[in-house]
């Protein structure tokens, strides 16, 4: 199969690869569509990504697909089912496990970091990460889910409340992202900071109500001229930033009209 093998920085070789063998619990998936994440590039770059890669690895773990083969174990999928798969894959064993908080698992399985990813025509995964797609839900779409996953999770934290005035730093895919849910979520008011200009203009496509250079402009200025102007009182701020995209001073101080 085709496969796209991660070997070191800036070494990432298209090449022919065995077609991965198909565990008692495992599905074996025809990646349709993977995503590139910001950890990919960073891994790409020599930096370290969300766990250790040990090269050779097949990276991508944003995917999703149509189930191949199934293992004899496997319950619940078959081929030609259309799915997606949650990356990582907790022992299950260790402490946080235990203690019911997985994402500190101290053995996790990273699909497309610890072992071969979605960067290839087949990815084997373990079952318990295997999620089926509705029948409307694209291949794009669905290699969406983690991301989206991890958006929503940090929503859930920031207590974003009906009237919520947000503002959003940086507004590359995670920060467009976040930007939508913060709307969903009942944010009257959505800000974004961000210093390319083809950005800011995507997010107020998406519904961000301001989109302010945080390069060129001042930004507490800006957002006390839009408190004064609005009415607005600043509830939460959400971070997804590249250096780039900090302003030069805190926007996190509240505004009160």
């Amino acid at each position: 199969m085709k496969s796209a093998v991660f070997y070191g920085k800036h070494d990432l070789r298209v090449e022919d690869s065995t077609k991965p063998a198909v565990g008692k619990r495992d599905v074996l998936i025809n990646v349709k569509a993977c995503g590139v994440c910001g950890t990919d590039v960073h891994i790409y770059e020599g930096d370290k990504g969300a766990a250790d890669v040990t090269p050779p690895t097949i990276l991508g773990h944003e995917f999703a697909g149509v189930v191949e083969a199934v293992g004899s174990d496997v319950a619940g999928f078959k081929p030609g089912d259309r799915v997606c798969i949650d990356p990582n894959h907790p022992c299950g064993c260790c402490e946080p496990c235990r203690d019911g908080i997985n994402h500190y698992c101290e053995h996790m399985t990273g699909y497309g970091t610890t072992v071969n990813g979605g960067f290839a025509e087949y990815c084997s995964v373990d079952m318990q990460q295997v999620y089926k797609l509705g029948d409307h839900t694209s291949f794009e779409q669905g290699a969406m889910t983690e991301p989206v996953a991890c958006c929503l999770h940090g929503i859930d934290m920031c207590n974003i409340k009906p009237g919520s005035t947000v503002v959003v730093i940086g507004g590359g895919m995670i920060g467009l992202l976040m930007m939508q849910l913060a709307k969903n979520a009942g944010a009257t008011k959505v800000v974004l900071l961000e210093p390319v200009e083809g950005k800011r203009e995507v997010a107020l496509k998406l519904g961000a109500d301001l989109a302010i250079d945080s390069i060129h402009e001042d930004v507490p200025a800006r957002l006390k001229q839009e408190a004064s102007a609005t009415s607005m009182s600043l509830s939460s701020v959400l971070a997804s930033p590249s250096p780039s995209s900090r302003p030069s001073r805190s926007p996190a101080t509240r505004l009160r009209s």
